[in-house]
């Protein structure tokens, strides 16, 4: 499954969650940690900023850095800084190309990389209920160093989840990304209420997720 046009989020995706109005985040304030971020997440970048931005604006944001491996990850520094790199050549702030971000990835490369998850949950709320298990776990295992965010994740009602996300990075925009992408890849849709914030200095971020079908759903 390749990057296309219809991936591209819509303007108004990530304004739509309470954490909206900080769309002029600085993200330098989250570097301070040890932890490392799965090699993923940096090749879903590369290939995001390929795709929407172009191949010139690539090679000037990528042009200092190593080809990401799946297999490794890499310090949390170096992502925030190819954000901030990222928002400043194209004028998006920051938080929003976060957002984009997410959503390309869960529609494109996880849904590349793990369509057996995919497949298995069959739909938006179930893979949503399985990602810690399934996916971060499995990253723990795999790749000591990679230290992927903590979700719990419960039921909310027959149509929804309720996420509890908590992470040093307090990346909370791309996890909305990812979840707006996952439902994107089901033909779903999905409206996100977000009613705490670790940027906000709440201890987690709290995401009240509701799945509809869409008008691309059998």
């Amino acid at each position: 499954m390749g990057p296309d046009a219809a991936g591209a989020p819509s303007e108004d995706s990530w304004g739509r969650a309470r954490c909206g109005e900080l769309r002029s985040l600085t993200l330098s304030r989250v570097a301070n940690t040890i932890a490392a971020v799965h090699g993923v997440i940096f090749a879903s970048f590369v290939d995001y900023v390929a795709a929407r931005h172009g191949s010139d604006v690539a090679s000037e944001i990528l042009s200092d850095q190593p080809v990401f491996l799946l297999s490794e990850a890499y310090e949390d520094e170096r992502l925030l800084a190819l954000i901030n790199r990222a928002s400043e050549l194209t004028g998006i702030p920051e938080s929003e190309l976060v957002h984009q971000v997410g959503v390309f990835t869960a529609q494109q490369t996880f849904a590349r990389l793990y369509p057996a998850f995919f497949a298995v949950a069959g739909g938006t709320r179930a893979f949503l209920l399985s990602v810690e298990t399934f996916i971060h776990e499995l990253v723990r295992a795999t790749i000591p160093n990679a230290s992927p965010p903590r979700l719990h994740v419960q039921p909310l009602g027959d149509d929804g989840v309720t996420i509890n996300y908590t992470s040093s990075r307090r990346l909370c925009a791309l996890l909305a990304g990812l979840v707006e992408g996952t439902a994107r890849h089901y033909g779903e849709e999905v409206e996100v209420d977000q009613t705490d914030c670790m940027l906000r200095d709440d201890p987690a971020c709290v995401f009240e997720i509701r799945v509809s079908p869409g008008m691309l759903a059998a």
